[in-house]
């Protein structure tokens, strides 16, 4: 409280146990010299009790600063047991300076008596010893008996770790001569090892000195098959290149033949054209020359037409037929060339050369063909414009005569009527007759065609009726008629079916490309 109200700015975060007490129970000592200690000692018995406190708060508050500067409970503790630079006359006079400036209500010594002298003899009895300082002598004690049971307690177990490191001692040392016993026995059997590793290094020398004769005695025999094998594989070779310039030179012949075959193929084909237009041309003239020769050559040129028709359908078939052939021929071929690659690998370049050779010669061919076969497609066109004309004007004419005869015919049913209705049930079953045999060839007819089979239709209906009105009297030539009748009815068909069936060819070898011609 007397430092407090002295000075107020400083900190008490400590205890008088640790600045104070230090000090009383040493009486200065250890702080003090022994002049110092005397000259303050002479002005505590001259003085109050309670000076005595206040020359401990006058030391405190003249080692201010370093008291301030301390910052550990162990500082403060060696400051207040050890000497220090600190006056003691300048404590005697502040603590003067205390006595009397100190307030009432805080000054000690309304709670300390004065001193008093002792009685002779016998020391007064004392009892009024400061309460803190015999709890403190008390709790001191009780400390130390309880670092002595500590002690204690810490050595008994100093002395049970003692004895249990002896006998952990005794069995790592048990241990030890147990694995030294188990390394020597290790040695030993690693010995053994390594005598038997020894014997097997050596007979593994020994086996891989036979395995490298038996290698070497190996590689000889697979050198003599080797060299046998590439002797055999160079005959081998050289027969299949002899064999291949034999196919080379046999194709190079058999496709010159090919070629001439075309170009007189092509020849007589256009001979035949120009034939056939020549033949057209004299039929044409022929015509209007002889007219009573009309139906027979109608029918020599249908025959003819039908002759050239099948022969053309042959030269098909036959032309596709060899393409095909050509084309297995070139698969099998290539099968085998595939079979036999890696032996004619290395002939590739200089028949490559040859090739290229034949393929020039080969285009130099197709390009004739193409050439003969444009002149031949415009020799047909204007074959079949000949002939086309030529049917129109036929078509005109049998129109014509047709309508004469209807007229003739028309005449001549008006005195028959009588027995055209006793003969009309049989033409109408023969007409029947008649339309089914042409009623399939019919429908695929174009108009034209149509109109014209319509026409000569109702012609030979009209013609019909007219002979029937004619031969009422001979049964046997009514029959040799309709025979006639439905011929012509069949050939008319036919001569239809023929016409658009050679324009569909027509337009499709216009539309066709030559076949090619396979490659060597």
């Amino acid at each position: 409280m007397i430092i407090k109200n002295c000075e107020s700015s400083i900190p008490f975060i400590l205890v008088t146990f640790v600045y104070a007490w230090p000090l009383l129970e040493t009486l200065f000592s250890e702080v003090l010299t022994r002049d110092e200690w005397l000259m303050l000692f002479d002005n505590v018995f001259s003085n109050h009790p309670s000076f005595l406190l206040m020359v401990v708060v006058a030391y405190a508050m003249s080692a201010r600063g370093p008291l301030m500067q301390c910052i550990e409970l162990d500082d403060f503790k060696y400051f207040y047991h050890h000497r220090n630079a600190v006056d003691i006359k300048h404590v005697i006079k502040e603590a003067y300076r205390l006595m009397e400036s100190t307030p009432k209500d805080i000054h000690p010594e309304k709670t300390l008596e004065d001193f008093k002298p002792l009685t002779v003899g016998q020391y007064p009895v004392f009892n009024k010893y400061p309460k803190f300082i015999v709890d403190y002598q008390v709790q001191e004690r009780e400390r130390i008996r309880h670092e002595e049971m500590e002690y204690m307690r810490q050595k008994h177990l100093s002395l049970e770790m003692q004895k249990e490191t002896q006998k952990r001692q005794q069995e790592e040392e048990a241990w030890y001569r147990q694995q030294q016993l188990l390394l020597e026995a290790e040695d030993k059997r690693r010995k053994l090892i390594q005598d038997e590793e020894v014997k097997l290094v050596d007979q593994r020398k020994r086996l891989y000195a036979m395995n490298r004769e038996v290698k070497l005695k190996e590689l000889q025999l697979l050198d003599a098959a080797r060299r046998k094998f590439l002797h055999f594989q160079k005959q081998q070779r050289e027969s299949e290149l002899k064999r291949l310039d034999d196919e080379v030179q046999r194709k190079a012949l058999q496709r010159d033949q090919e070629t001439e075959t075309a170009m007189e193929e092509a020849e007589i084909r256009n001979l035949e054209l120009q034939l056939q237009k020549k033949m057209f041309e004299q039929d044409l003239f022929r015509e209007f020359a002889t007219s009573s020769h009309h139906l027979r050559t109608e029918q020599d040129m249908h025959r003819k037409q039908a002759e050239l028709e099948e022969r053309i359908q042959e030269k098909l078939r036959d032309a596709e037929r060899e393409r095909q052939m050509e084309i297995r021929k070139t698969l099998q071929d290539g099968l085998a060339k595939s079979s036999q690659q890696n032996i004619e690998a290395w002939a590739s370049n200089e028949y490559e050369c040859r090739r290229r050779l034949q393929d020039l010669e080969r285009e130099t061919m197709s390009l004739q063909l193409a050439k003969r076969n444009a002149e031949n497609r415009s020799l047909e066109k204007e074959v079949q414009d000949l002939m086309t004309k030529v049917q129109d004007r036929k078509d005109t004419e049998t129109e014509v005569a047709h309508m004469e005869l209807y007229e003739q015919k028309q005449d001549a049913a008006e005195s028959g009527q009588r027995r055209l209705r006793l003969l009309e049930e049989e033409g109408f079953v023969a007409h029947e007759h008649g339309k089914s045999l042409t009623q399939d060839a019919l429908y695929n007819l174009n108009n034209n065609s149509t109109r014209l089979g319509n026409t000569t239709l109702n012609s030979t209906k009209q013609s019909d009726l007219y002979q029937t009105l004619q031969t009422t009297s001979n049964s046997s030539g009514v029959s040799l008629e309709r025979s006639g009748r439905a011929f012509d009815e069949k050939e008319i068909a036919l001569l239809n079916e023929v016409r658009r069936l050679r324009q569909r060819l027509a337009i499709e070898n216009r539309s066709k490309r030559p076949p090619a011609v396979p490659c060597e």
